[in-house]
This record gives structure tokens, sequence and C-alpha cells, in this order.
């Protein structure tokens, strides 16, 4: 799986559990936000936590990025 794929689904995982969906949920969302289908949706979820946590920091750093970049 392309990283930039991983980052999308990182951010649609973090924008699901922000908003506490469901498992269903989350994974219909991701196929359908990232344009993927479910094998790729979980493989994602079978990545170790040491890989989420990396993903999950570089998708909030880019948020940041975002929220300078509106001033």
């Amino acid at each position: 799986m392309k990283y930039i794929t991983k980052l999308k689904l990182a951010a649609m995982h973090q924008w699901c559990d922000s908003e506490d969906k469901s498992t269903e949920y989350t994974i219909q969302f991701m196929q359908d936000m990232c344009k993927v289908d479910h094998d790729t949706v979980m493989k994602y979820f079978l990545l170790g936590d040491k890989e989420h946590h990396q993903l999950f920091k570089e998708v909030m750093s880019f948020c940041g990025l975002f929220d300078k970049l509106e001033l």
C-alpha cells in the first residue's frame, strides 16, 4: 500500500475516532473517502500500533500547517 494511502486512511480513521463512529461506519467511510476496497482498509487496520501512531502524528502535523495557513 502506498504511503499516501496510509496517510489518507489515518486521517479518516482519526476523524471517525473523534466523532465516536462505529467500526462498521468507519470501515465504509474509509473505503468511500479514500476510494479503496475493503481489503485495503483491513490491511491498514493490521498495521502495528507504532506505525498507526506515526501516521497519526503526521496527519496532525498537516492539520497544524493548514491552521497556520488560514491566518
